[in-house]
């Protein structure tokens, strides 16, 4: 699959909740993307702390590294999914879940000002993200919000759609995220420190245990709580991977750059 990158820059940005930050990206040449499917990953280049302007790195297919001309702008790598690609108004939506802590990505989303540059790199094609059924349940934390949102939009009509959300406070409980013609059943669990474990294991398994034969369950939360799903829906349930998709966005304990090799397909 073909890779468009490029440079983008804020052209506003908003709290949707006290946790979740919308930021809109002004992009140029945003018809590369004009076959995307929402809820398909993006890369985001962001700069070192204070750089309003962004160094894109060359990957080098010898060494295998992404060289850059100075060493001092080379920007951090993070994976994102787009909300929204409007190709009228030549913008892309990413939401942020903020938190406390040193995420490189949150810093830099909270700081980010008018104008400022991130890189952004993108597989142009389309790509069905989702296994037909007649049943989704979607589980996540606040971090795969944005992915579970542009996917459960994509449901068709004659389905039916479960998600659990779990959020930090009452405050970030917002329905508006999740826009479908699917049958829709939302349920909201708050934890205030997900840092310290969550209770969307069990109330996953309960829902999981009640789904019809034509289903398919998908999870994006942190590493503990997929690994443990992922090992009941295997193990004890015996699903194939066309019944079920999981990813850890993050890992209680680990930093950005340690978690990314914890991530399971």
């Amino acid at each position: 699959m073909q890779v468009h990158r490029t440079v983008v820059r804020v052209a506003r940005k908003e709290f949707l909740t006290p946790n979740y930050l919308r930021v809109v990206l002004k992009c140029d040449d945003v018809e590369h993307y004009k076959d995307v499917s929402l809820g398909v990953n993006n890369k985001l280049f962001i700069p070192p702390q204070g750089h309003s302007t962004v160094e894109m790195p060359i990957y080098n297919e010898e060494t295998r590294k992404w060289d850059i001309e100075n060493e001092a702008n080379r920007p951090t790598v993070r994976t994102y999914t787009h909300r929204e690609i409007d190709l009228d108004a030549k913008e892309l939506i990413v939401d942020f879940a903020v938190h406390e802590g040193n995420s490189v990505a949150c810093q830099w989303a909270m700081n980010a000002k008018a104008d400022d540059q991130i890189g952004l790199a993108m597989k142009k094609n389309h790509r069905d993200v989702l296994t037909e059924a007649d049943h989704y349940l979607f589980v996540t934390d606040m971090t795969g919000i944005p992915a579970v949102s542009a996917l459960v939009a994509q449901v068709p009509s004659h389905a039916k759609v479960t998600v659990i959300t779990e959020v930090m406070t009452k405050e970030d409980i917002l329905p508006e995220h999740y826009q479908t013609a699917a049958d829709l059943d939302l349920h909201w669990l708050i934890n205030a420190h997900p840092e310290t474990g969550s209770d969307l294991y069990d109330l996953t398994k309960t829902m999981v245990d009640l789904m019809p034969t034509s289903h398919f369950v998908h999870i994006t939360a942190e590493f503990t709580t997929v690994k443990k799903l992922r090992d009941y829906l295997r193990k004890e349930k015996e699903w194939t991977s066309r019944e079920f998709y999981a990813c850890a966005y993050w890992q209680i304990g680990k930093k950005e750059h340690e978690e990314r090799e914890k991530r399971m397909d």
